[in-house]
């Protein structure tokens, strides 16, 4: 009787002490930085306006201009939102 009651309750004991080891996991004291990858975004180039061309070609490549950097511009936007909405 004495030896089942020493064996049961050092099974008991060990199991205890093995479980707690275990089942906390251990804390992270340091801040871990996510970064955010950066996709590829074409830069737009400069058009060379001639001063030979007519004034309505130098319009229409100076607002094509424009709008490839607006379009460049809105990507970068975005990329900016989606890593500051990531890493709040």
């Amino acid at each position: 009787m004495r030896l089942l009651l020493i064996s049961v309750s050092s099974l008991l004991f060990f199991s205890c002490a093995m479980q707690t080891k275990t089942a906390i996991p251990p804390t992270i004291t340091k801040e871990v930085i996510v970064r955010c990858p950066i996709p590829d975004i074409p830069h737009v180039k400069k058009p060379i306006i001639k001063q030979q061309e007519p004034i309505t070609e130098k319009l229409q490549t100076m607002l094509n201009y424009m709008f490839q950097l607006q379009r460049e511009n809105k990507l970068l936007r975005e990329v900016l939102e989606t890593c500051k909405g990531g890493n709040k």
